[in-house]
């Protein structure tokens, strides 16, 4: 028990090369740029990445996506005006994230830019940069694009947008062509968090004659995110009643959170325990190999050990996995958040492939998810608190918190482990406490935020 206490307290780092990346970077986050609009993300930026865009990658076709949000049309705009007349635009609207690598590979774009702030509240917003391949950017080439804003002028005549409604029918066709799930075993109560799938989720699911109750569905702007989607899931198990199965986007749709049929949240690490295991019986898990994050639970991970599966562990992030996916020619991997990445289909994440994925393998293995995880994932209580800063720390002081955790885990003896970072997309401290009961999880947790909190102020 003491040697599995130390391993749980030891942090995954990144590899020296990418903490010297994440460092170098001005603007990029770890899912592209995000801020205010008007505020911290401003039309010079948007206008200059796209200018250092055209400068570096020389595209000439670019297919672009939003979510919901009203400050998606500015946005675009600025975009637009970085742009020189030689650079054709596409806006195929309000669609998914997960839509991209198909937009690109059917409709023959050199490159994809999605205007979306993803799970965060709907005052911000942000770009998202996507390679020709369906991918995000490499953080080498973020890094390039924000070296060269510092002395690119803008063009003096900008492209234009022209807007397309065969972006929907081509991704719909998608979903189609990979949904073979028998909708009679599920009664499904849908989030859509007001955001990108709400349209496309409600034709896919119907079209099946599914029984299904959606919910925060009529997106106004303003309302994307809003006490909805795979970072709030209250309303939606409120409405639940036992026996359904909860299903939650966030408002680009490239995650997925459920709630069992107990109405008990199943993360993206009881949904990766579930791919896997279908994957692995129906023999599509190359290597037997699943990529995951540090933020996955322990009991996640003995989960994978007791399947004999080889777990590859990354940094938070999704590109990351994605990047470790193609490493180790997995084809399986995810984040616990729920971005999930089967490469077979996409190799980016894309909540509504992982919904019919995973109604695939329950109907597999003729299961509840309820009772799915009952036998093959036993979760050690743990808590994520996100602290709200004026600027990131920096590293001279997120080492110096995290000297304080781990005197504090000493002292406590804690049978756990703690993981404190700051947001890749906004300016958070996330802290997350892990431990064997909930009591002691609780007791280390107020501690070490009370000691936290007294550094910071």
């Amino acid at each position: 028990m003491r040697e599995r206490n130390t391993d749980l307290r030891k942090l995954e780092e990144p590899s020296s090369s990418l903490k010297d990346n994440l460092s170098l970077k001005k603007h990029f986050g770890t899912d592209g740029i995000r801020g205010i609009p008007e505020e911290s993300l401003t039309e010079e930026i948007v206008s200059k990445v796209s200018a250092s865009v055209e400068k570096i990658l020389k595209p000439k076709s670019i297919a672009l996506i939003t979510d919901t949000r009203s400050s998606c049309e500015v946005i675009a705009k600025w975009i637009s005006n970085g742009f020189s007349s030689e650079v054709h635009i596409l806006n195929y609207g309000i669609l998914p994230s997960g839509s991209m690598p198909i937009l690109l590979n059917e409709l023959n774009h050199d490159m994809g830019i999605i205007i979306s702030a993803s799970h965060n509240p709907s005052e911000y917003n942000g770009i998202k940069l996507i390679d020709k391949n369906g991918s995000k950017l490499a953080d080498e080439v973020e890094i390039s694009i924000e070296d060269t804003m510092d002395t690119i002028g803008l063009p003096s005549k900008s492209s234009q947008i022209e807007d397309s409604h065969l972006g929907y029918e081509q991704y719909k066709n998608f979903l189609d062509s990979i949904n073979d799930v028998d909708f009679l075993q599920f009664n499904l109560v849908i989030d859509s968090a007001n955001g990108s799938a709400y349209k496309v989720i409600k034709d896919l699911v119907l079209d099946q004659n599914a029984t299904a109750t959606f919910i925060a569905n009529e997106p106004n702007g303003e309302n994307i995110n809003e006490y909805s989607g795979a970072t709030n899931t209250k309303n939606l198990i409120n409405t639940m009643k036992n026996g359904q199965l909860g299903i939650s986007f966030d408002g680009d749709a490239d995650r997925l959170i459920m709630i069992d049929e107990n109405k008990e949240v199943a993360n993206g690490d009881v949904i990766i325990a579930l791919l896997a295991n279908y994957l692995s019986e129906t023999k599509q898990l190359e290597n037997q190999s699943v990529v995951s994050t540090v933020m996955s639970n322990y009991g996640f991970k003995v989960a994978m050990k007791n399947k004999n599966f080889n777990l590859i562990e990354t940094p938070v992030g999704d590109k990351y996995v994605a990047e470790s996916m193609k490493k180790h020619d997995a084809v399986l991997g995810g984040e616990q958040s729920g971005h999930i990445i089967f490469s077979k289909y996409l190799p980016v994440g894309d909540g509504l492939v992982t919904f019919l994925l995973t109604l695939k393998a329950l109907n597999y293995f003729k299961t509840t998810l309820a009772e799915f995880r009952k036998q093959n994932i036993q979760e050690y209580p743990q808590k994520l608190v996100n602290i709200k800063l004026q600027n990131q720390l920096n590293k001279e002081e997120l080492e110096f918190i995290n000297q304080i955790a781990f005197a504090l885990s000493n002292k406590r003896d804690l049978d756990g482990r703690y993981l404190i970072r700051n947001s890749g997309t906004e300016p958070l401290l996330r802290v997350l406490v892990e431990a064997k009961n909930s009591d002691e999880m609780d007791a280390f947790l107020d501690e070490l935020l009370i000691k936290i909190n007294g550094y910071l102020n």
